[in-house]
């Protein structure tokens, strides 16, 4: 298992919520893999799924920053 070539969505997934967690450490217990979940739900039907993970991250970096912008 390698962060920078992950074997499966799952792995990069995995390795997305503990990136999240470093970078947010405001974030409560098992809010990164909430917001993961409800990402990856957005891409149920995607048929090619090797960008899936990237997509998931952007959206939730985005989703983050929008709520601590605000929060500020």
């Amino acid at each position: 298992m390698s962060c920078t070539h992950p074997d499966s969505e799952f792995e990069a997934l995995v390795y997305l919520a503990e990136r999240l967690r470093q970078r947010f450490p405001e974030l409560a217990e098992g809010a990164a893999f909430e917001l993961i979940a409800e990402e990856l739900e957005t891409f149920d039907r995607a048929r090619l799924r090797d960008y899936v993970p990237v997509l998931v991250e952007r959206n939730v970096l985005r989703r983050l920053r929008s709520h601590s912008s605000r929060a500020a």
